[in-house]
């Protein structure tokens, strides 16, 4: 993918939604609203600009499905955690590349999205990292890394990170993302009570 946006390899980006949001009382986090849209709705903006036709939502109970441009796909083992999440995404996708986030990340860029496939050439992951710690979960992936996730799954490795180990995984440091995001708040989670406060006054 070029600076311009013109796709050098088609791209599908993978929303995980398989969570109960049980740190925000179990309700769905995709549908919390943010400056009165809902989680979903911004991600899904910041999204298809980089889609080469559908995004894949991997989501268990139907609450996310019929949106415009998207298919919805159960976990292949609902309840096993995000890198399952992961697995059955990918799975589905039918591009080399694929973009992966979670359902609760109101303000996902795409420009930084944009800036990671563009560093995916000769690699199987693009992966930010802040404070030393991978992003897995605002990161590009290809296709490639299926089989390697799937032998994880199997010796019972669920974290995320799981597979990097078997695949070609280029980092990204935070100075560099920086570049793209200044202040971080792509990497913004709705995962408890202060982090739905901090959205709603950055969405003011």
């Amino acid at each position: 993918m070029s600076a311009t946006g013109a796709n050098v390899e088609a791209v599908t980006p993978v929303v995980l939604a398989g969570g109960r949001g049980t740190r925000l009382g179990g309700i769905n986090k995709a549908t919390i609203e943010i400056g009165g849209r809902r989680v979903i709705d911004r991600l899904l903006d910041a999204l298809r600009p980089l889609a080469a036709g559908e995004i894949i939502i991997v989501n268990n109970d139907g609450s996310l499905a019929g949106l415009p441009g998207t298919r919805t796909v159960p976990d292949v083992d609902p309840g096993a955690g995000a890198l399952m999440g992961l697995y059955s995404g990918l799975r589905a996708v039918r591009t080399p590349l694929a973009t992966a986030t979670a359902c609760d990340m109101p303000f996902v860029s795409t420009v930084l999205l944009r800036a990671l496939l563009e560093l995916a050439v000769d690699h199987d992951a693009v992966v930010p990292v802040l404070a030393e710690q991978p992003e897995p979960l605002h990161a590009v992936y290809r296709v490639t890394c299926v089989p390697a996730i799937e032998a994880a799954l199997a010796a019972g490795r669920k974290r995320l990170v799981a597979f990097f180990d078997d695949v070609r995984v280029r980092y990204v440091d935070e100075a560099s993302v920086r570049a793209w995001d200044p202040d971080l708040v792509s990497f913004l989670n709705v995962n408890q009570p202060e982090d739905l406060a901090r959205a709603q006054a950055l969405a003011r």
